[in-house]
C-alpha cells in the first residue's frame, strides 16, 4: 500500500479547504477544518483499532461472541467513537449536514470527556458568517473531500505525520488571518530560539501561561528528541483564554500524540489553573511564552495576587510585566524562564521601572536579547526576549544584552531569523561574552546607575559606523587604501581580487585606482563572477562539502529502518550538524553560524522526507512528480512550457487590450471587450441594410453594406481565432496535467525500492550543494555591493563634475548664440 508524504497530505487538505475559501476568510473556516480533520482520524483510528483488537483476540482462541462483547468495550479504544459519530454515518450526509455534523461533535465529546471536554462542542457547522451559513451542499462536498484522506496510520509515512500536518495548516491560517494570527501562533524561529534559549532536559517540567495553538510545548518536546532524550520523559502545561484557540491546542495535542499535554482554559493572570495537592500553584522548570501585548488586565476577584510584587496600572494597555510576574512566581527554585516582550517594558518609568529594578535586585534577570521588526503578524514593532534564571540569582552580578535587531531575512509581509541568526544568539546567549556591536555582559551598578533604564541601544549600540568618505579623494581622485582593506574578508578568501580590481599608486601610496577592466560601475559585478581566486575558493569549499558528504553518505544511508527498528532522524541531525562544524573549522569564507545554519535549514526544509525515511525506508513516493517527469517525460514538460508560454503571451495581449489608449500597433488582431461588442452590433446592423438594400434592389448600397460586414466578420474572426487558441491551450494544459498524474503514477510503480535510494540520495546530495551554493553566491554579491559603493563615492571626482558641468554650460551657450541669445 502506498503511504501519504507530508505533501500529499497537505494537497488534499488543501483542497479540502477549496470549498470553504469562497464562503468565508481563512481566520473564520480554520475551526471547521480543524473539526472535521479531528473527526476523519479519529473515526480511522477507531476502525484500525477495532480490526487489530478482533485479530488479537481471535488469535487468543476467544469465542466469537466473547469477542464482539470486548470490541464494543469503549476501554479498549484511546477513542470511543459512537454510531453518530463514525465516518460511516457522515459519509452519507447530504440534508441537515451542519446539525448532523455538530451532534457528531458533541457524541465524540461526551464519549471521551476525560480527553475532549470542551474540545468540539464549540465547533458550530451552522454558524452564521454574514448574512449566512453554510449550505448542504457546500458541507456535502467538504465532507466528500475529506472522504478522499485516509487518515489510519498505516496511512502515513511517519508517526508524526498527521501532526506536521496539523502544523502546516495553522501556519497556512496564521498567514491568511493577519492581524488575529498572534492570538494562535508565534513564528517558528522565534519558538525555536526560546527553546534553545531554556535548554528543557528530560524529566522537566515545561509551561506556556499563553499557548495559543501549543507551538512552543510542541517544539520543546521536538527539542528534547532532537538533543538524544526521551521526548515522553517530559511533562507539558498550558493555558489558553480564547476558547477556540484552546481547542486548537487541544486537538494540536491529541494529532501529536502528547495526550499527557495538560492544557487548561481561563485568564492565566485573573486565574491561573496549574495547581498542586496543596491548590498551590504549580511551579515549573522551565516556561516560555509570547503573551498578547500591550492589553489591559482587570485586578478585581484576581486569584493568588502573592504573584505580583508590583501591580501595572489596570488601564493604559501595561499587563505585559503582569505576565511576566506570574512567569517568575511559577518558576522552581533554579527554574528558567524566556519570554517576548515589546520594547517597552525596558525603559518606561512608573511601575515598569519598579518591576524591573524588582527583578535585577533579587538577580532574576540574565539577559535581555533585541529582535528583529516584523517577526510577528499583526505587527511591525520590535520585540526583545527577557530571560530570567533563578539558578545562580543570588551571585548575579551581570545582565547579557545582546542587540540582534539587524540580523535576519527580509520578507515581502515579514521577516524572519534565519538559523544562522538563531545559532549566533543561543551561543552568545550561552557563552556569555562581548561581542563588539552585537552583545556585552553589563554589570548591575551600571544599570542601576542608568536608573534601571534596560534600553538595549544604551548597552550595545549596533549601528553600522557613519560611511567614510575621504575629501582629497573625492577632490583628486583615487580610493582610499583603508577602505580597500576594510573589505580584508574577500581580499582573504579570494585571493588576487583585490590586485585585479585595484592598482596602487606608485608615488602616492595611500591612494589606489580602479583597474583599467573597470570601466565602469556595471563592469565589477562580471569582474567578481568571473574572478580565478572566487572561483578557486569556492571550488575548494565544494570540495570539502564533496569529501564531507562522502564520508557521511553511509550513515545517511543508514537512516533506513533495519531488522524492524526504525532510524532516528534527530540523532542523525546531531551528529552531522556537529560533523559538518569540524569539516568546514579552518575554512574562513563562512562562518561557523552560517556553516550551522545552513545544514540546520537544510535538514528542516527535509525533515518530513527525512522521517518518512527513518520511518518506512527508500520508498518511491518520497520521489517528487517534478523529478519524476523531468527524468522520464521531458518532452512533455516541454511541450507543456511551450504552450504555458503562447497562453501567457495570449493572455498578455488580452490585458493589454482593455487598457485605456490601446493600440493594435502590432497588428495582433486582438480587440478590446468593448470594441467586440460594437463590432458585432455594427455587423447586425450592416447585414440588415444589406438585407434591406438587396430587398429594394438599391445594389449600390447592398455592395456598401456587404463589404462593410465582411471587413467586420473578417476583425472578429481574427479576435475569435486568437480566443479559441487560447481556450484550446487551456484545455490542452488541463488535460495534459491530468495525463501527468497518470503517468508519475504509473512511472512511480515501475521504481524499486534499490533505485529509489539512488534517486532520492541524489536528491539530497543536489540539495545539500545547492544549499550552501546559496550561502556561497549571498557573499560574491555582498563583495560586489561593498565594491559598487566604492566606485559609486570615488570613481568620479569633483574635478570631472566641474569639467562636466564647464562643458555643459559652454554646449549651452552655444545654442543660445545660434537661436540668437546672447
Amino acid at each position: 500500500m502506498t503511504k501519504l508524504t507530508l505533501s500529499q497530505l497537505s494537497g488534499l487538505l488543501f483542497r479540502a479547504c477549496d470549498d470553504l475559501r469562497g464562503n468565508m476568510d481563512a481566520s473564520e473556516y480554520k475551526e471547521y477544518i480543524f473539526g472535521m480533520l479531528f473527526l476523519k482520524r479519529l473515526s480511522d483510528l477507531f476502525d484500525q483499532e477495532r480490526e487489530q483488537l478482533a485479530r488479537d483476540l481471535k488469535a487468543k482462541g476467544m469465542a466469537a461472541k466473547a469477542v464482539e462483547k470486548q470490541l464494543l468495550n469503549p476501554d479498549k479504544y484511546t477513542f470511543w467513537v459512537p454510531e453518530e459519530a463514525h465516518w460511516s454515518k457522515i459519509r452519507h450526509l447530504k440534508t441537515n449536514v451542519g446539525t448532523s455534523l455538530n451532534k457528531a461533535l458533541e457524541a465524540l465529546e461526551d464519549a471521551n470527556v476525560d480527553a475532549l471536554q470542551d474540545v468540539l462542542k464549540g465547533i458550530n457547522f451552522n454558524r452564521k458568517i454574514g448574512q449566512r451559513s453554510l449550505d448542504d451542499d457546500t458541507l456535502a462536498n467538504f465532507v466528500q473531500n475529506f472522504e478522499k484522506i485516509p487518515l489510519r496510520d498505516e496511512n502515513f509515512e511517519f508517526p508524526d505525520l498527521l501532526g506536521a500536518a496539523y502544523e502546516y495548516l495553522i501556519k497556512f491560517f496564521a498567514d491568511s488571518a493577519g492581524k488575529k494570527a498572534g492570538e494562535f501562533y508565534t513564528p517558528a524561529d522565534v519558538v525555536r530560539t526560546l527553546v534553545e534559549i531554556v535548554d528543557p532536559q528530560p524529566g522537566m517540567s515545561a509551561y506556556d501561561p499563553t499557548c495559543g495553538s501549543g507551538g512552543m510545548l510542541i517544539q520543546t518536546r521536538d527539542y528534547i528528541r532532537e538533543c538524544g532524550g526521551d521526548p515522553r520523559d517530559l511533562s507539558l502545561y498550558g493555558q489558553e483564554s480564547i476558547g477556540t484557540t484552546w481547542s486548537i491546542c487541544k486537538m494540536n495535542m491529541l494529532l501529536h500524540g502528547i495526550p499527557h499535554a495538560d492544557i487548561r482554559q481561563e485568564d492565566t493572570i485573573r486565574r491561573p489553573q496549574h495547581k498542586d495537592e496543596s491548590t498551590e500553584l504549580k511551579r515549573f522548570d522551565r516556561v516560555l511564552a509570547n503573551p498578547p501585548f500591550s492589553q489591559n488586565y482587570i485586578k478585581k476577584d484576581i486569584e493568588y495576587p502573592g504573584r505580583f510584587a508590583v501591580w501595572m496600572p489596570e488601564k493604559g494597555k501595561k499587563a505585559d510585566l503582569m505576565f511576566v510576574q506570574h512567569m517568575v512566581a511559577v518558576l522552581k527554585a533554579d527554574g528558567k524562564m524566556a519570554t517576548i516582550m515589546p520594547h517597552g517594558v525596558l525603559f518606561r518609568g512608573g511601575e515598569e521601572k519598579a518591576a524591573r529594578r524588582h527583578f535585577i535586585e533579587r538577580g532574576w534577570l540574565e539577559a535581555i536579547i533585541g529582535l528583529p521588526a516584523g517577526l510577528f503578524y499583526g505587527t511591525g514593532i520590535p520585540a526583545c526576549v527577557l530571560v530570567m534564571n533563578k539558578q545562580g540569582a543570588t551571585s548575579r552580578k551581570h545582565v547579557l544584552f545582546i542587540n540582534a535587531d539587524r540580523e535576519y531575512r527580509e520578507g515581502k509581509a515579514q521577516n524572519f531569523l534565519r538559523p544562522e541568526d538563531i545559532s549566533k544568539i543561543v551561543y552568545t546567549y550561552r557563552e556569555r561574552k562581548d561581542v563588539l556591536g552585537y552583545a556585552r555582559l553589563v554589570p548591575v551598578t551600571e544599570i542601576v546607575g542608568e536608573d534601571y533604564n534596560c534600553n538595549i541601544r544604551r548597552y550595545v549600540d549596533n549601528a553600522p559606523p557613519p560611511e567614510p568618505h575621504d575629501v582629497r579623494a573625492h577632490l583628486r581622485g583615487g580610493v582610499p587604501v583603508p577602505e580597500i582593506e576594510a573589505l580584508s574578508h574577500f581580499w582573504k578568501n579570494y585571493a588576487g581580487l583585490r590586485e585585479r580590481v585595484f592598482l596602487l599608486r606608485a608615488k602616492d601610496t595611500a591612494y589606489a585606482d580602479f583597474a583599467p577592466e573597470v570601466t565602469d560601475r556595471r563592469a565589477l559585478a562580471g569582474l567578481v563572477k568571473n574572478d580565478p581566486g572566487l572561483a578557486k575558493a569556492h571550488a575548494r569549499f565544494l570540495r570539502i562539502l564533496e569529501d564531507w558528504w562522502n564520508q557521511n553518505l553511509l550513515a545517511i544511508e543508514g537512516l533506513a529502518p533495519t531488522k524492524g527498528k526504525r532510524g532516528n532522524v534527530y540523532d542523525l541531525r546531531r551528529k552531522l550538524l556537529a560533523s559538518i562544524s569540524a569539516a568546514f573549522a579552518k575554512q574562513k569564507l563562512l562562518t561557523d553560524h552560517q556553516v550551522r545554519g545552513a545544514f540546520a535549514r537544510y535538514v528542516n526544509d527535509l525533515k518530513a522526507d527525512l522521517k518518512s525515511v527513518a520511518a518506512s525506508g527508500w520508498g518511491p513516493e518520497l520521489i517528487p512528480d517534478g523529478d519524476i517527469l523531468e527524468s522520464q517525460f521531458p518532452q512533455l514538460l516541454a511541450e507543456m512550457e511551450t504552450k504555458r508560454v503562447r497562453l501567457a503571451e495570449l493572455s498578455a495581449m488580452f490585458a493589454a487590450a482593455d487598457e485605456e489608449d490601446y493600440d493594435d500597433s502590432d497588428d495582433t488582431g486582438v480587440l478590446p471587450t468593448e470594441q467586440v461588442k460594437a463590432l458585432k452590433a455594427e455587423l447586425k446592423e450592416a447585414n440588415a441594410q444589406a438585407k434591406l438594400a438587396k430587398k429594394e434592389r438599391r445594389k449600390g448600397d447592398w455592395d456598401s453594406h456587404t463589404v462593410q460586414a465582411a471587413e467586420i466578420e473578417k476583425r472578429l474572426a481574427r479576435h475569435k481565432e486568437l480566443e479559441d487558441e487560447a481556450r484550446q491551450l487551456k484545455n490542452a494544459l488541463r488535460a495534459n496535467e491530468k495525463k501527468q498524474e497518470e503517468l508519475v503514477t504509473v512511472a512511480r510503480e515501475k521504481i524499486d525500492r534499490d533505485e529509489a535510494r539512488r534517486v532520492i540520495i541524489a536528491r539530497l546530495h543536489r540539495l545539500m550543494i545547492q544549499t550552501y551554493e546559496a550561502y556561497l553566491q549571498a557573499d560574491q554579491r555582498a563583495c560586489v555591493i561593498a565594491l559598487e559603493n566604492l566606485h559609486d563615492k570615488y570613481a568620479v571626482t569633483a574635478a570631472m563634475i566641474e569639467i562636466r558641468r564647464h562643458n555643459g554650460a559652454m554646449e549651452l551657450k552655444k545654442f543660445l548664440t545660434e537661436l540668437g541669445y546672447e
